[in-house]
């Protein structure tokens, strides 16, 4: 349920990004529809397949983030940085988990592909932790960017502060108007993050449903989740607010606590059969 939830707030976050930047008069179903549609193709080719077209489009995102995180370094003002812990401990602590809780909690969702798919746990582990630092690496640079270049109110008010970067960027007067690349790469960091979250709403459903084949079930779940897409954030205002106050009890809850309950419960289990056995 969780993911299919996580499904729907991805869709909903391209629909409004594209209906109020880029193609302001199309429907944001329509959106939706293009877009899961083609998450559905992908997850019906299988996990290989789209881990390999993560292979390739990797590079095609690298290059284009180093171009603009050096072309936006002409319009750094570091006292944007000033005064540094301002604001106390608690709003410190409380950015820490927002940070973590998208970096890191949720990539429970992999547990659905490294049993199955992954033989070695030195290479699941090594793969784990190195997609961990890379991704946090790469939002704590937006970050910082955005701070050093916007400033720290404009950042915090603005709903896609990397967008409205990648606007800023302007070199020897024919390096203009890349935003668009911005919200190409975006799309691509989404579509991988939307596909496994999908591929493991419908395997997990079909484990429980006990089906040999999961694909059967891209297609309902698909429409599922462009309805639930319309209406799991009436508004912007709610979605901001639904962020701020319960997607970090709701994070942790599912990628923290539910985890280590599972693996408490998975070594109470060991023991026991092991005491059983002897």
């Amino acid at each position: 349920a969780s993911t299919l939830l996580f499904c729907s707030q991805v869709l909903f976050y391209v629909g409004s990004f594209l209906t109020t930047r880029i193609i302001i008069q199309t429907p944001m179903l329509a959106v939706h529809i293009l877009f899961m549609g083609i998450v559905i193709v992908g997850v019906r080719l299988g996990i290989e397949t789209i881990a390999r077209c993560a292979e390739i489009l990797f590079p095609w995102f690298v290059i284009p983030f180093l171009i603009l995180v050096f072309s936006i370094f002409p319009q750094i003002h570091y006292e944007n940085l000033q005064p540094l812990l301002e604001v106390g401990v608690k709003p410190i602590i409380r950015s820490i988990l927002v940070f973590t809780s998208i970096t890191s909690l949720t990539f429970i969702v992999l547990l659905t592909v490294f049993p199955a798919h992954v033989a070695e746990p030195a290479q699941r582990n090594r793969a784990f932790f190195t997609g961990s630092l890379i991704g946090g690496g790469i939002m704590i640079i937006i970050l910082l960017l955005g701070i050093l270049v916007l400033g720290n109110t404009y950042t915090r008010i603005a709903l896609y502060p990397s967008y409205e970067l990648a606007r800023r960027i302007e070199v020897a007067d024919f390096l203009k108007n890349i935003e668009v690349i911005m919200a190409i790469m975006w799309f691509l960091s989404l579509y991988f993050k939307t596909s496994l979250y999908y591929y493991a709403t419908v395997s997990g459903l079909a484990q429980i449903l006990e089906l040999k084949n999961y694909r059967i079930l891209t297609l309902p779940l698909g429409i599922i989740a462009v309805t639930f897409s319309l209406i799991v954030y009436p508004s912007i205002p709610y979605e901001q607010t639904w962020d701020r106050d319960t997607w970090i009890p709701y994070s942790l809850l599912f990628g923290l606590f539910y985890p280590l309950g599972l693996l408490i419960v998975g070594k109470i289990r060991i023991k026991h059969s092991a005491s059983l056995s002897k």
